[in-house]
């Protein structure tokens, strides 16, 4: 047995649900491309929030079927399905607030490098460092919001 297969079989809802959230991103991500250059060509807020909603519709679909199939049976989809919004709007919010924070740290970081090593703060570097900055951040929060949303659908959505 492989170790994906170890990790499956022991965690198998977290197992189940990354693999989903996996499927829902690349989905968000494709039909936000399509839009983008397609369809709608460079409305970014409405490609964007089109690719959003496709990945919802893969993630509570995913969740309600195959990550969470022995808690959901309890529950109605409209009831689920309400409860999901909610969580994807919670989980939304610990991203944005997750990634602001990270990013403003790591931010921090840079000016304390710079000034313990004397050098100047141009606009080039302060540009730098709010560039730099933004994809550990982004990650950061992803994973926390991952986090928030796996608790709430696990504990909240799919439970009694």
């Amino acid at each position: 047995m492989n170790p994906i297969e170890q990790f499956l079989r022991r965690y198998s809802s977290i197992g189940k649900f990354l693999i989903i959230g996996i499927s829902a991103s690349a989905v968000h991500g494709i039909i936000s491309w399509i839009f983008y250059y397609h369809i709608w060509e460079g409305f970014t807020i409405c490609s964007t929030l089109m690719g959003y909603a496709g990945g919802w519709i893969v993630s509570y679909l995913g969740n309600r079927l195959w990550s969470f199939r022995w808690q959901s049976k309890e529950t109605t989809v409209a009831t689920s399905f309400s409860k999901f919004v909610i969580c994807q709007l919670v989980a939304m919010c610990v991203l944005l607030c997750s990634t602001w924070v990270i990013q403003q740290l790591v931010k921090v970081y840079f000016w304390w490098y710079i000034v313990t090593n004397q050098l100047t703060l141009t606009p080039e570097l302060e540009q730098f460092s709010a560039g730099a900055s933004y994809p550990p951040a982004l990650l950061s929060g992803m994973f926390f919001a991952a986090l928030a949303s796996y608790s709430m659908m696990k504990k909240y959505v799919f439970s009694k």
